[in-house]
């Protein structure tokens, strides 16, 4: 699936486009109806051109749009994937309405299910730091986290996810713990929230269903070939949320290294896929920096799990800045942060304007005109960024703020080519 377009829309001054010199025309058009108006102060184009959406990984998309020419004559809609060509000349200043496209990114979520999320009293945790509230199962908080996270960037991201192991996992000490399905439980596509919600065991599941290992480097493989398989343009990332330390190796030769040696293929395998461009963002769970004992209890021994998944979050290729490299969490609102941030840093909101506007200094975007932010950091709105030396010519805008969260949960966009008088 592919996010809506952007839609740009030029406005015209009085009755018409203004030429180059800066008179105006006596004609304009109101692009709502395709009707031409005589008696607008200004016509503004608000037809919504879209991408349409797919129903699987593959990207094929089809959609209706309508090109307006700069003289404000709307064409006969056409029905196909739209290429963002249309009859729009920079050099004049008129009225058309503009494809963007923006590439929704490809996101599998990869959940931990193993027994530790919901045992006794491991498992449970404080996950509103009040003392008089009871405490709850890590998944009951992992689920009420992917629900809201899902839910959210429904529209604006494609996504799946992959549980490890398998709700079909026992928790025998034997490979019966560590078997994770040859296929994700839902494979990437657009708005799938619901998909996903119905996938994976509920928020009060107990220990009769959540059982097993950590497999998480199966896991981890079954999202990365689901991830080969969209198509090329699109971003894609895997969020890989774990409370331990993986086992379950592959090709291991007796249970107790199955079980109690911890399985480095983790890091090497997403650094693997860092290097195909599928990038991990990692997250913990109640991550403890100490050094496990060793004790045949089905856990890797003399492991430090921290020092672990800082080196899995830098080989996946999006590591945090500082010492802590992945999103350690200890609570639910700590879980939900992370989650968020990574889902934000995943939709830019980084817009090329092209075709490229013949007055930058007037653009527009919807609803914060045209007055630039100077801290994207700290205020709403929207700014110009340099030049990208990769893309020499093309103007780019950053969005800051809320314009930038509503656009990373809509998909939407409305930018405003504006002309010179156009007041």
């Amino acid at each position: 699936m592919k996010r809506s377009a952007c839609l740009l829309s030029l406005m015209s001054a009085l009755t018409g486009a203004c030429s180059d010199d800066g008179s105006e025309s006596n004609s304009a058009s109101n692009s709502n109806s395709n009707t031409m108006s005589s008696n607008t102060l200004t016509t503004l184009t608000t037809l919504t051109a879209t991408e349409g959406e797919s129903s699987s990984a593959s990207g094929t998309s089809a959609g209706t749009t309508s090109d307006v020419s700069a003289t404000g004559t709307a064409s006969e809609p056409t029905t196909g994937p739209t290429s963002g060509n249309t009859s729009f000349d920079p050099d004049d200043c008129g009225e058309a309405v503009v494809d963007i496209p923006i590439v929704t990114p490809s996101v599998m979520l990869v959940l931990d299910k193993s027994g530790s999320m919901v045992a006794d009293p491991g498992g449970f945790w404080d996950h509103d730091q009040d003392p008089m509230t009871p405490t709850i199962t890590r998944w009951n908080s992992l689920y009420s986290v992917v629900d809201l996270i899902v839910n959210n960037f429904n529209n604006s991201m494609n996504l799946g996810a992959v549980l490890f192991p398998a709700k079909t996992a026992t928790s025998s000490y034997s490979e019966a713990a560590c078997v994770v399905g040859g296929a994700p439980d839902v494979p990437i596509a657009g708005m799938n929230a619901a998909k996903i919600l119905g996938a994976i065991p509920g928020a009060l599941t107990d220990a009769t269903v959540m059982k097993g290992g950590t497999p998480a480097t199966k896991g981890l493989k079954v999202a990365i070939t689901e991830l080969e398989g969209a198509p090329a343009e699109q971003p894609k990332f895997m969020i890989f949320v774990t409370d331990g330390a993986a086992n379950c190796q592959e090709d291991a030769p007796d249970t107790t290294t199955l079980f109690e040696m911890y399985d480095d293929n983790v890091a090497t395998t997403v650094a693997a896929a860092a290097a195909m461009g599928i990038k991990t963002y990692v997250v913990g769970i109640d991550i403890s920096q100490v050094v496990s004992g060793a004790a045949k209890d089905g856990n890797p021994d003399n492991t430090n799990t921290y020092e672990k998944l800082n080196l899995v979050a830098e080989a996946g290729g999006v590591p945090r800045p500082g010492d802590e490299k992945f999103f350690n969490t200890t609570n639910q609102d700590e879980l939900q942060s992370a989650l968020n941030m990574i889902s934000m840093q995943i939709l830019s909101c980084v817009i090329d304007l092209e075709p490229t506007p013949k007055y930058p200094d007037f653009v527009e975007v919807v609803p914060y005109g045209k007055k630039q932010v100077t801290d994207c950091m700290t205020e709403d709105g929207w700014m110009y960024l340099p030049e990208d030396p990769m893309k020499p010519g093309v103007l780019r805008i950053e969005l800051c703020g809320k314009a930038c969260s509503d656009f990373q949960m809509s998909g939407d966009l409305d930018v405003e080519y504006r002309c010179p008088q156009s007041g």
